[in-house]
C-alpha cells in the first residue's frame, strides 16, 4: 500500500510540473473550461487530510481530498432536498469551517443558470440533477469530472448508477439515488403470488376486470416509452449501442424488441382500454380509490401510497419475468452531484459531495426526505428496512437501465411514443418500430446538422 501511494504521488507530482509547464503558470478553473478533464488534474490535491467515513479500500477512503483555503460554497436543489442539505451544511461547517449556502434552484433549472450565473462568478459549486443532463453538461464544459473520489464512488454506488454518470470512459458525477418503477398492489385485493409472472398477471386481472364500473385488474401508463421499454431492454432490445452511447447503433426494432413489443400486445387482455386512457393521473386515482389493485408506477409514489393515506396496505414486487422467462429492465433515471467547472473550490466542493454521500448521511436523507440512497448495502440499514417497499425496490435498481445520456436521447422519444399506440391497437410490430427507428435516425441526423 505504501508503495501504492509513493506512485500514485509521484505520478500527480510529475502530471502537475507537466500541466505547469503546458499552461504556462496558469491554473485558473475560469479559464479553462474547454477541458474540465485538465482543471481537475491541476485543481486535485491528492495529499493527505481527515480519515474518511467509508470503507471500500481505495486511498481516498483513508484520507480527505485538502479544500481550498478560504473556501465556501453555494449548492443549488429544489424545496424537498432544503431542510437536508441545510442541516448537512451546517454539520459540513462544523467539522471543516466551510460554510454552505443552500439555494433553491430545482434540477430542471440548473443548467440553463449555471451557463450564465457560471461565468460571472454567481453561480452553484455543486449542483444536483438527474444523469440524461450529462450529455449536455459535458458538451458545454459545465462541470468536472468524479476524479479524486472515482473508486470509492465505484465501490460503494450500485453499478447502473455509476455508468449512468460515466461518459467516454470519464466518471463525471456523484450518483444520490435512483428512480424507477415495479409493481404496487393493494394486499387486500391481490396477493402476492398473483404477481409471480404476466402470465398470472393477465389470468387474474381478466377475472376481475370491470370497465363498467371502471375496475380494472392491472394497469400501467401503455402509451409512455418509459414504462415500455421495459420489456423491450429485459428481452435484448436497446435504444443506443455500446451501453447507450453509439447513437448510429439503434437497437428499437431488432428481433428481440419485436418479440417483446408483441408481448407488450399480448398485455391488452388484461387491461381492454385505449391507451390514450390509461394515464398516469388515471391509474393513480383508481389505485388510491381501491379500483385498481396492481399498478405499474415509480418510486415517486412512496410517500402516497401508504397504509395511512389509503387505508389499505400497499405492497410491492420488482417486474415480474415475461412468457420467455427474461425479466424486464426498467429504465431508471440517477439523481447525482455534480461540481461546477467554474467553481474556484473544487476541492472543498467535492469533499463536501463526498460528505453528504456517506452512508450515514444518506440514512439522514431518507430519513428526512424519503430519499432510497443508491449506493451498495442500504438493504442491510436498519431505518431502510423499516419500509419493505424500500426493498421491492433496491431489488428493482439491480435490473434497472440508466435512460441514455446523450444528447441523441432526444430524437428517441417523440417517434417511440407515437409508435405505441398502432401496437397496441393489434398493428405489426415489426412495420410500426421500422418507422419509428427510421424516424429516430432521421431525428438524429437533423439534430446533427
Amino acid at each position: 500500500m505504501k508503495l501504492k501511494k509513493m506512485f500514485v504521488l509521484t505520478m500527480c507530482l510529475v502530471l502537475a510540473i507537466f500541466a505547469a509547464a503546458c499552461s504556462s503558470g496558469n491554473n485558473n478553473n475560469n479559464n479553462s473550461n474547454s477541458n474540465p478533464t485538465n482543471n481537475a488534474v491541476n485543481n486535485t490535491e491528492n495529499t493527505g487530510g481527515n480519515a474518511g467515513t467509508d470503507n471500500a479500500g481505495s486511498e481516498a477512503e483513508s484520507e480527505d481530498i485538502v479544500p481550498e483555503e478560504g473556501a465556501k460554497l453555494i449548492v443549488w436543489e429544489g424545496q424537498e432536498q432544503k431542510a437536508f442539505l441545510e442541516e448537512m451544511g451546517k454539520q459540513f461547517e462544523e467539522k471543516y469551517g466551510i460554510p454552505v449556502e443552500y439555494q433553491e434552484v430545482g434540477s430542471g433549472d440548473q443548467m440553463t443558470k449555471l451557463k450564465t450565473d457560471g461565468p460571472a462568478g454567481l453561480g452553484a459549486d455543486v449542483i444536483i440533477t438527474p444523469h440524461d443532463h450529462l450529455g449536455e453538461l459535458t458538451a458545454a464544459g459545465l462541470i468536472l469530472p468524479n476524479d479524486f473520489y472515482a473508486q470509492e464512488t465505484m465501490d460503494n454506488f450500485v453499478e447502473s448508477a455509476v455508468n449512468a454518470v460515466t461518459m467516454d470512459g470519464i466518471l463525471w458525477g456523484y450518483p444520490r439515488n435512483m428512480e424507477t418503477y415495479l409493481l404496487y398492489y393493494n394486499k387486500d385485493l391481490v396477493s402476492e403470488d398473483q404477481l409471480a409472472s404476466w402470465e398470472s398477471i393477465i389470468e387474474f386481472a381478466k377475472s376481475y376486470n370491470d370497465p363498467g364500473s371502471n375496475k380494472f385488474g392491472f394497469m400501467f401508463d401503455v402509451d409512455d416509452f418509459y414504462y415500455v421499454y421495459s420489456f423491450i431492454a429485459g428481452n435484448g432490445g436497446y435504444v443506443f449501442g455500446e451501453n447507450g452511447t453509439d447513437p448510429t447503433d439503434v437497437g428499437l426494432n431488432n428481433d428481440q424488441a419485436v418479440e417483446a413489443m408483441q408481448f407488450y400486445q399480448t398485455l391488452r387482455e388484461a387491461l381492454p382500454i385505449k391507451a390514450a386512457d390509461a394515464t398516469g393521473d388515471v391509474k393513480t386515482e383508481l389505485f388510491q380509490s381501491g379500483k385498481l389493485p396492481i399498478n405499474m408506477d415509480g418510486i415517486w409514489q412512496l410517500g402516497n401510497f401508504t397504509q395511512e393515506k389509503l387505508g389499505f396496505e400497499v405492497g410491492a414486487v420488482p417486474l415480474p419475468p415475461m412468457p420467455n422467462g427474461n425479466k424486464p429492465v426498467s429504465f431508471a433515471g440517477v439523481k447525482s452531484y455534480f461540481v461546477s467547472s467554474f467553481s474556484k473550490y473544487p476541492n472543498a466542493a467535492k469533499l463536501f459531495i463526498h460528505f453528504v454521500t456517506s452512508q450515514e448521511a444518506m440514512e439522514k436523507n431518507y430519513e428526512m426526505a424519503g430519499i432510497i440512497p443508491a449506493r451498495n448495502g442500504m438493504e442491510e440499514s436498519a431505518i431502510i428496512q423499516q419500509n419493505p417497499l424500500n426493498l421491492a425496490f433496491l431489488e428493482q435498481f439491480k435490473t434497472s437501465q440508466a435512460m441514455p445520456a446523450i444528447i441523441e436521447m432526444r430524437s428517441v422519444w417523440p417517434p417511440m411514443t407515437a409508435a405505441l399506440e398502432p401496437i397496441w391497437n393489434g398493428e405489426d410490430v415489426k412495420t410500426v418500430l421500422d418507422k419509428a427507428v427510421a424516424d429516430v435516425k432521421i431525428g438524429i441526423e437533423q439534430s446533427a446538422n
